[in-house]
């Protein structure tokens, strides 16, 4: 049993609070029996001639398939039957889904509705509202004909429903437009608990509250029902025993073995505050308090969080393959991801950039993205469970991410999604700007290799070498890790305008600045991220500069200068003011300061307001705003100081 290492794809709209019990579920049942689970998030719709579940089945990726209550993110209609359909020939199990056929597992929906309902009803509440899934979701379908017949059993006329396919943000617009529409509405029933949260804010918005204006209940007794700001009264279907339960039904068809058509697992009501039961109530009607594992898993993504947003700042800056891999290597072990495999994806075809399987110089690519990793590494696909998420913005396939994690988190698959697909889309921009580069280039070398074997096109040829020198001349003044002008520019522009004060009078400033404390940041975090705290910070000195002669300059090291003609001494001043709101407010992190320091620079202002005096230099303004500088250091660092002033 086992022995053959079967991959069991289970698919998903998103690693949510309703599918990770189901996850663990499958786990707890495949993991001994030697099979291995593939959670595939489902990909919004990219031009491919096959949809992405078929491509894995052709390329053997997947060896039986379970589908969730999958809705197509796009059109917002139920997918399960067109998942279904694109895994033919494989072992399929779904999750409350409705495909002939085809084995089924769900949670028993009329009784568990029965039960909310009733409660909901119990007040004198005579105004019910359902929130109800997709149409043509078998789950959906069987609540919204369960919560009829237990509005009808009341005594009461058929309720109004709206649909918001399983979507918080779509039950929330649909809920605010509904309460607009109906009026009197004192009781809520969503078909999923994503659903009941959209109620909850559609309700806060419009100031009714609950439960005393409007009592609210879901369906799944998800995490986020149990700690909304409102706890949420939910039924609970039993989702991790509904995923032992695929689970064995899906390894019971790899063996050739008959299976049951359909199972139903139980359903009870889990009571909390939305419908006036005790705040934060346990897992019974009686109430009690939110369970300290609950507590402890709610701190632990609360952390995972907050190193997710780390990984989100060392990816923006990202400008080659190996400072990806370097960020990432840093900063998943923090959200225990513990096996990773990233890969750019150009035109169906994978290269593999980042992988912690330690495979060493393994090839890694190019290879069809549908085989999921390439030859000597899919291994890796038949032990443990692997998130799967192929990045696809805009509709087209950019990358592809593998990962484990210790235990799955709502958050990390999203935040990985969007800031792996951000950083691979900036990667291939500059890859792209790179080739163009390469071809203009290659364009220029043979065009002055033409004009200048064409001695009638002598004048032509020296005028093209002139521009070509004119731009190398302008790339020679530019600092290459900034991007703003270098020493030498900063110097030619320094005597340039000393020239022009001298001769009309019109007053000159300098300010010298210095990012405080920057051997203790590169000591820390590397000079890697050096480097980036040095573009971040002249993007926020430039960004301060307003006028297009002034002049911002690397003045060495650490160090940034700016000349600012025509500029006097309150100016200047609010120049400098400028300068330090903008590195404050970019909030870097300075990882060699104190828990929650960030980076922040000193800075000196000089001025020469008028009529220059004999035997006085520029080089005599450079050294004032160097003192001021010196006492903003000294005093404090994070200030600016007016050369002269006492402090």
């Amino acid at each position: 049993m086992g022995t053959r290492g079967w991959r069991v794809g289970l698919v998903v709209n998103r690693v949510e609070d309703y599918a990770l019990p189901v996850i663990r579920g499958m786990e707890s049942v495949l993991a001994p029996a030697g099979a291995s689970l593939l959670v595939l998030v489902h990909p919004r719709s990219a031009p491919q001639p096959q949809p992405w579940v078929e491509r894995l089945r052709r390329a053997g990726s997947i060896d039986a398939l379970v589908v969730s209550t999958v809705v197509d993110p796009v059109t917002g209609v139920s997918d399960v039957a067109g998942l279904a359909a694109q895994a033919a020939g494989l072992p399929v199990v779904t999750l409350g889904g409705d495909v002939p056929g085809v084995p089924d597992v769900s949670g028993d929906n009329a009784a568990g509705v029965a039960l909310a309902v009733a409660h909901l009803l119990a007040g004198d509440r005579r105004h019910p509202l359902l929130v109800a899934g997709p149409a043509d979701s078998a789950d959906s379908a069987e609540r919204e004909a369960a919560f009829a017949a237990a509005v009808a059993g009341a005594g009461l006329p058929p309720a109004p429903v709206v649909r918001a396919g399983f979507h918080r943000e779509t039950a929330y617009r649909r809920t605010v437009e509904a309460l607009s529409a109906l009026g009197t509405v004192d009781a809520v029933f969503a078909a999923n608990d994503e659903m009941a949260l959209g109620v909850l804010d559609a309700l806060a918005a419009r100031g009714r509250r609950v439960p005393r204006d409007v009592v609210v209940a879901g369906f799944d007794d998800t995490r986020a029902a149990a700690t909304a700001e409102v706890p949420l009264t939910s039924v609970d279907p039993r989702l991790r025993e509904q995923g032992e339960r695929a689970g064995q039904l899906v390894l019971g068809l790899l063996r050739g073995e008959r299976v049951p058509a359909r199972v139903r697992t139980g359903c009870e009501l889990v009571v909390r505050a939305s419908t006036g039961g005790p705040d934060g109530a346990g897992s019974s009607a009686a109430g009690g308090t939110v369970p300290v594992a609950l507590l402890r898993d709610v701190r632990s993504e609360l952390l995972v969080t907050h190193h997710l947003l780390g990984l989100e700042h060392g990816l923006s800056s990202v400008a080659s393959e190996d400072e990806l891999t370097r960020e990432l290597a840093a900063y998943l072990p923090r959200v225990a991801v513990r096996r990773a495999h990233l890969a750019s994806v150009h035109e169906g075809l994978a290269h593999l950039v980042h992988s912690t399987d330690g495979s060493g110089g393994a090839p890694a690519g190019p290879y069809p993205v549908e085989e999921l990793l390439p030859p000597a590494r899919r291994g890796e696909l038949a032990r443990g469970t692997l998130v799967v998420q192929l990045l696809t913005p805009g509709g087209r396939e950019r990358g592809l991410l593998l990962y484990e994690q210790e235990r799955l988190d709502r958050y990390t698959a999203e935040a990985l999604q969007q800031h792996l697909t951000g950083a691979l889309q900036g990667l291939q921009r500059a890859r792209r700007a790179r080739a163009r580069a390469e071809e203009l280039e290659r364009l220029v070398a043979e065009r002055t290799a033409q004009l200048q074997a064409e001695v009638h096109s002598r004048r032509l040829a020296q005028e093209e070498l002139t521009r070509a020198n004119a731009r190398l001349s302008e790339a020679l003044l530019v600092d290459g890790l900034t991007g703003v002008r270098n020493r030498p520019a900063f110097d030619d522009a320094l005597r340039r305008a000393w020239q022009q004060h001298s001769r009309t009078g019109a007053p000159l400033s300098v300010l010298l600045c210095d990012v405080d404390r920057f051997k203790a940041y590169n000591d820390s975090a590397g000079h890697l991220a050096g480097d980036a705290c040095l573009r971040a910070v002249a993007t926020c000195i430039a960004s301060a500069v307003r006028c297009s002669d002034h002049v911002v300059a690397r003045f060495g090291g650490e160090e940034f200068a700016v000349v600012l003609p025509g500029t006097d001494l309150a100016a200047a001043r609010q120049v400098a003011e400028r300068v330090l709101a903008r590195v404050r407010g970019a909030a870097l992190p300075h990882p060699g300061g104190a828990a929650g320091s960030t980076v922040s620079i000193s800075v000196g202002v000089a001025t020469s307001p008028g009529t220059v005096p004999g035997g006085t230099t520029c080089e005599d303004l450079l050294r004032a705003a160097d003192a001021a500088l010196y006492r903003a250091k000294g005093t404090g660092r994070d200030r600016l100081v007016l050369a002269g002033s006492p402090s």
